[in-house]
């Protein structure tokens, strides 16, 4: 092999180099695409939840017209949130479906990039017959070779990362953060509240139409007409609060997030996990 053969496949070595670094450089955008899913899944859960308190606001107040209709229009609510979260769920696991076709084209790539190596390496062997005057060009090959192998299990290392964050999100990650702020406190009082002033209101409603329909007017007295007004506003507020008030939950769970992306997340929940089973 002539002078000039080797000086190219120097450059033919470096050009495989620098490809090994733009394809490190692709992963860790993909890594930042996987954190960017899952903030956006987690919006869409607290979206889930103003749903899921409109849907008990409507409830209550058509719970207090006819008090024998209760247990079967709630029964129908929580069957309506249960098949929202399915939906949800289900469009996650599309989306992770979708990462996944995506890792399996990188890992193509990634043996591609391997069997290139591989015959790197065979015409290194070839090179090492040949005589003792080329010896120094052949070490340059030989160094630029060990250094695309060290790109290679970089990519091969972090594509073992994305796999496992994958398949942790998939079957823990979003239950466990929609599990969080659907159990949390504040989440939790928040419902309380509207659930309490929304029937507080309605019985009173319905006792105003009872004394209407059976023609008792003379019992809907004014301090009677006060203290349905006053329920009322109640439970206008307690559906402001459930609207405008901050979730602290939802803020921590963000933070985390921001932090170290799913290892944050990770962490973060199996503390809550682990404090739960105490």
């Amino acid at each position: 092999m002539t002078i000039q053969e080797l000086v190219d496949e120097k450059g033919r070595l470096e050009s495989q180099l620098h490809a090994a670094d733009v394809r490190e450089s692709r992963f860790l955008s993909e890594k930042n695409k996987v954190e960017d899913d899952l903030k956006r899944v987690t919006a869409n859960l607290a979206e889930e939840r103003i749903i899921w308190a409109r849907d008990i606001a409507e409830k209550d107040r058509i719970l207090s017209r006819a008090k024998a209709f209760q247990e079967e229009l709630e029964r129908k609510t929580v069957n309506e949130a249960r098949k929202g979260l399915t939906i949800e769920l289900e469009a996650s696991n599309a989306k992770a479906q979708d990462k996944q076709v995506e890792l399996e084209e990188r890992e193509e790539k990634l043996r591609e990039l391997q069997q290139i190596c591989d015959a790197l390496v065979s015409e290194k062997n070839q090179l090492l017959q040949a005589s003792s005057t080329q010896q120094v060009r052949l070490k340059e090959t030989e160094n630029a070779l060990d250094q695309s192998n060290v790109g290679v299990d970089s990519l091969t290392s972090r594509l073992d990362g994305l796999h496992d964050n994958r398949n942790w999100l998939i079957s823990q990650g979003l239950v466990g953060a929609f599990e969080y702020l659907r159990q949390s406190e504040s989440f939790v009082a928040l419902l309380d509240h509207l659930s309490t002033a929304a029937y507080k209101s309605g019985r009173q409603d319905g006792i105003h139409e009872g004394y209407v329909s059976c023609h008792q007017t003379s019992k809907v007295t004014p301090d009677f007409q006060e203290k349905g007004g006053k329920l009322a506003a109640d439970k206008a507020d307690a559906l402001e609060a459930v609207y405008d008030d901050p979730l602290p939950a939802y803020a921590d769970l963000a933070d985390n997030v921001a932090e170290d992306g799913v290892d944050s997340l990770r962490h973060m929940l199996e503390v809550v996990e682990e404090s739960r089973e105490e």
